[in-house]
């Protein structure tokens, strides 16, 4: 009789590279401590799992675990589970990883079909087994009730802290710092302020002092741009007179929240002297008389919003208004005084106004694929065609190369290469240099003319984000010129970009 000892045969253990996803503090002191403790956790972690090799650790920020596209390392480690670096992913709980149930649900099942598994230390979930989507599911939609519930007490404190006149804000606007939960006066911003109420009470409008100051290169939240809708933002902000209007905009209750303009849905509060003024209140409220009267001539003198935009699509030349008994329409103003041989190409001024509103209105519901997409096409166009100054390139490639070392070094020490010490002391240069970097790239960028059409597209991002609906005279801040074609309005924005909207509809 043959006996074998077969205490000593094991089935073979599946080899795990994993990498571990957390959340940690915002500030780069705190957040390189909190690293090394969370280093430390996986390392022993994969100590104790036999067959584990810890690859690199994913640290995002304390930012909302609500919108994965807000998540730079999350979406780092997703790309490296693609490309194989790593084929399992532990994290603490399904809450720190994700609290929007839906994007989970994708992420899970994108990782799994490409045999990258999960493991949620909390829930005991491993999605590597076939039953585990329904758990996640489930736990997922308690982590996304969790915040929504979250979300609600936040609501109410503020609402509460709003009633009782103990709110002040959570981001100060600019010629502010909040201290101590007090609005203090920055002195070189408030004099800013200052100027930019005593320039337009002496006459100057809101586009000639955004002019100036852009010529002027004033800084401002770490930029030299200043759009027409931050000088009228100012004008109107009754913080700069020592007021407060709380709860001007609210976060409704789906996921991901989004920050909508308050026509009334939610209740809004007045405090009187809530912080030291900027301006006097006869000073603030003659800004708001004298933009009230500016605003009523615009509309009085609204047939002239197409003034020296109209352009004819035979000889390229103005269009001008003309009236018959239909109403008021525009033609080429060359042929109508038969100083060309070009067609009169008549349209009625409905016909543009109508052709416009849809134009508008179709910007304003798709601004963020348009302008958003377009502006980041527009920056890897320029640096792949060389057209920018060849330091913005080399600053781009020096930040690159910074945040990659930071990337090393981590895995560094990950794999016990280099002690913590020489961990947290490089890792604190690397993120001063980058940020010297970031600084200088931003100076070069306000000096640099092939910049100037990012900063047009930038302007009508933001003028479409100032608009709740449309506005007949915004088409002048947006497109450079109209063509008006036979049975189109052809719009001419910066860059080159042509939108063709049918004006026959």
């Amino acid at each position: 009789m043959k006996i074998t000892d077969i205490s000593g045969i094991r089935k073979d253990i599946k080899e795990y590279r994993f990498g571990a996803y957390v959340r940690v503090s915002t500030d780069k002191e705190d957040q390189v401590h909190s690293f090394l403790a969370q280093l430390k956790y996986f390392r022993e972690y994969a100590g104790l799992h036999e067959g584990y090799t810890l690859v690199d650790i994913y640290a995002d920020e304390g930012i909302t675990g609500t919108s994965i596209d807000k998540r730079d390392e999350f979406l780092r480690m997703v790309s490296d589970a693609k490309e194989g670096r790593i084929n399992r992913i532990v994290t603490k709980s399904i809450s720190r990883f994700a609290r929007n149930n839906e994007e989970l649900l994708a992420v899970v099942r994108e990782l799994k079909s490409i045999g990258v598994s999960i493991y949620f230390e909390k829930e005991c979930i491993d999605t590597e087994q076939m039953s585990s989507e329904f758990l996640v599911s489930v736990f997922g939609m308690q982590a996304q009730q969790e915040s929504k519930n979250i979300s609600k007490n936040v609501r109410w404190s503020y609402q509460n802290r709003m009633k009782d006149g103990t709110f002040n804000t959570c981001k100060p606007p600019y010629g502010f710092r909040l201290v101590n939960n007090e609005l203090k006066r920055v002195p070189e911003e408030a004099a800013v302020v200052k100027r930019i109420f005593d320039m337009y009470l002496s006459g100057l409008g809101i586009h000639k002092i955004a002019s100036i100051f852009n010529k002027e290169g004033i800084e401002r939240n770490k930029t030299r741009f200043w759009p027409d809708s931050t000088i009228a933002y100012i004008l109107t902000n009754e913080r700069y007179m020592g007021d407060a209007l709380l709860q001007k905009r609210y976060t409704d209750e789906k996921m991901p929240y989004i920050l909508s303009r308050n026509k009334g849905q939610v209740p809004k509060y007045y405090i009187e002297n809530s912080n030291e003024p900027i301006v006097t209140k006869e000073e603030f409220m003659a800004a708001r008389r004298l933009m009230a009267q500016n605003t009523n001539r615009t509309k009085k003198k609204i047939s002239s919003v197409y003034k020296g935009l109209l352009i004819c699509p035979e000889c390229r030349r103005l269009m001008r208004r003309m009236e018959n008994k239909k109403g008021p329409y525009w033609v080429c103003k060359f042929a109508a005084s038969k100083r060309s041989g070009c067609k009169l190409h008549t349209i009625y001024e409905e016909d543009i106004d109508r052709t416009c509103e849809r134009f508008l209105l179709k910007l304003l519901n798709n601004r963020d694929e348009l302008f958003g997409d377009t502006i980041e096409l527009l920056e890897k166009t320029l640096n792949a065609e060389d057209k920018r100054n060849p330091k913005i390139h080399e600053l781009d490639m020096a930040i690159k190369q910074a945040t990659e070392r930071c990337h090393t070094l981590a895995s560094m020490r990950v794999k016990n290469l280099i002690t913590d010490e020489e961990f947290t002391k490089s890792r604190i240069e690397i993120d001063k240099t980058i940020n010297e970097y970031k600084k200088e790239r931003s100076k070069l960028l306000n000096q640099d003319k092939s910049d100037e059409l990012l900063d047009s597209l930038i302007l009508i991002s933001e003028t479409l984000n100032t608009m709740d609906g449309y506005e007949k005279e915004a088409i002048g801040e947006i497109a450079d010129r109209i063509v008006a074609e036979d049975g189109y309005l052809a719009f001419d924005l910066p860059g080159g970009l042509i939108f063709r909207e049918r004006s026959d509809l």
